[in-house]
Parts: structure tokens; C-alpha cells; sequence
């Protein structure tokens, strides 16, 4: 169980969030970004924070690579989410049309599933520019954001308040509340494009399934919500480009029906899993490594 946090701790996180905000909006976005890489610079070698975990992820997906070029992913790893850190401040601050712009995806496989009238799960991760795949998204469609409420109060309130003025409509899931259960449904019943990102430890509440040839815990959510709302879903993947733009791949999951719902989250999960690990296989520096991706065992292993 992790230790309490005090309101000092609470307060210290708020204030530092904010100055920094204030700080970064007045650069220019690539004097932002040189400071990221300076920053990531020195997380890396100097303030590792999950360094070992992060190693440890990369190494049990990657056996095979050299000591050497696992440091290269972990390196670049943290160069990216330096890049995220800092984009996320200037991305608030654009016009829809320059957010739309920055992501390039398939609007006609999205058009066709709404088409339906179900609504659409679009199952993602924590793989690239996450937030400015679902914001750019939010831009033309009515996205219903499935979030995991912070630690700190505080810091969840600025998270929240950005989120509800660009036109996300925020749902703070909990397990085993049924009320989160039936504003999500609710949702698809209006059509809406569901988001939601299921890479992370479900704990004994998710189902086991391999992922990089290890059983990882999955969340049975996605899978289930689609399936009692009769909705499709898509697997969306926003891949960082060069020039500081997003590409998103999308690819409808079929969903099976074989009587037995558990399978059916089963089966969905594990064509899930395998389109993940094939995407951060093509691109390993863009995953959030440093998750506890594989904390949870089988209570039978």
C-alpha cells in the first residue's frame, strides 16, 4: 500500500504544475522542446525516476537486443514523453483547426462505424501523443474520455478542467461502480466515440493474456462495454512523425460471438495485445515503459 500523501506534497505538485505552465507557454515551442531533451538528459542519468522498471520492461519484451540498444530505447523513451510533457502545454493553447492538422487518420473507417449507430470503442494506449490523438478526434467527433481520476486532487482538477473545455465529455471510471458502468453505456447509446486506453495492470480484476509472451494482466472493460452495447471497435495507435505530427493507424477488431462472454473479452483482448506489441515493435520508444505492465500474476502461477 503506498503511503499517504500529505497536503504539503499536494500543494508543492499544484504550484510547481503551474509555474511550469506559465514558464513554458512563454517560449517558443522548439526552445520548449530543446529544454525537453535537456530535461530528459538529465531524468535519464541523474533523477531515474522508474529507470529500473523501465529497463526491466524492455529487456523481458526484447531479450534478445544488446545491453546497448535496450539503453538506446530507454534513452529515447524518455526523450518522448519529454516531448509529450512539453507539447501538451502549446497543444491547449491552439485553434481546433491547428490540432486537427497535427493528426492524420482514417476519418472514413470512423464515419462508417458511427454509421451504425452504436457508438464506436476506440481502443488506444499510452503510445505516442495519446492526449493529442483523443483532443484532435474531439475536434470532430462527440469523444466521451474514459479517465482514471490523479493521486492529487489538485493536479486532477487542471487535467479535468482542460479536458471539459475542449470538449471532451470526462468519465471518471472506478471499478465496480455501476454508475460509471451506465454513463458509458450511455454514451454509446448516443453515438459517441468512447476512448479508452487498455495497456495498463488491471490487477486480478483483468484477464491474462500474453503480451510479449509473458501473461499480462488486461482490462476487460473495452472489450465488455462493446460487446453489451453491441457497439465496434477500432484499435487506434497515434505514431509520433518527424515533423512533430501524429499518424494514426486504425484497424477494426472483429468481434466474435461464441456464446461465452468471457471468451469473446478473451479473444478480443489478445488481438488487442498482439496489434500493441506489433506497433511498439515498429516504434519501442513510443510506449510508456515505464508501467508496471506485468506486476500481476495468475494466482495458479
Amino acid at each position: 500500500m503506498s503511503a499517504k500523501r500529505t497536503n504539503l506534497q499536494n500543494y508543492a505538485e499544484y504550484y510547481g504544475l503551474k509555474i511550469l505552465m506559465f514558464t513554458v507557454c512563454l517560449l517558443h515551442r522548439s526552445i520548449a522542446q530543446f529544454f525537453g531533451r535537456i530535461l530528459s538528459f538529465l531524468l535519464f542519468y541523474f533523477i531515474p525516476v522508474r529507470k529500473k522498471q523501465l529497463l526491466e520492461n524492455i529487456v523481458l519484451a526484447f531479450p534478445e537486443k544488446s545491453k546497448q540498444n535496450v539503453n538506446l530505447i530507454a534513452k529515447n523513451t524518455y526523450k518522448t514523453f519529454a516531448r509529450i510533457f512539453i507539447d501538451m502545454f502549446f497543444i491547449f493553447k491552439m485553434s481546433g483547426d491547428e490540432v486537427e492538422k497535427l493528426l492524420t487518420y482514417d476519418k472514413n473507417m470512423i464515419d462508417k462505424a458511427l454509421a451504425r449507430g452504436k457508438g464506436l470503442v476506440l481502443l488506444s494506449a499510452h503510445f505516442g501523443n495519446w492526449e493529442l490523438s483523443a483532443l484532435a478526434l474531439a475536434k470532430k467527433y462527440t469523444v466521451a474520455l474514459i479517465v482514471a481520476k490523479q493521486s492529487n486532487d489538485f493536479v486532477n482538477r487542471i487535467i479535468s478542467s482542460f479536458r471539459n473545455k475542449e470538449g471532451f465529455n470526462v468519465i471518471d471510471f472506478q471499478r465496480d461502480d455501476k454508475m460509471s458502468f451506465r454513463h458509458i453505456i450511455k454514451a454509446l447509446r448516443k453515438n459517441y466515440v468512447l476512448a479508452i486506453l487498455g495497456d495498463q495492470d488491471a490487477g486480478h480484476q483483468g484477464v491474462f493474456i500474453p503480451f510479449f509472451g509473458k501473461l499480462a494482466s488486461t482490462p476487460k472493460g473495452p472489450a465488455f462495454f462493446a460487446i453489451h452495447a453491441g457497439s465496434p471497435i477500432i484499435t487506434a495507435f497515434g505514431v509520433y512523425q518527424k515533423d512533430g505530427s501524429m499518424k494514426m493507424k486504425l484497424e477494426e477488431l472483429p468481434i466474435p460471438n461464441t456464446g461465452d462472454e468471457k471468451k469473446d473479452i478473451e479473444i478480443i483482448n489478445g488481438i488487442y495485445n498482439e496489434r500493441l506489441e506489433d506497433i511498439i515493435r515498429e516504434n519501442p520508444e513510443q510506449w510508456f515503459w515505464f508501467h508496471r505492465r506485468w506486476n500481476t500474476r495468475p494466482k495458479n502461477i
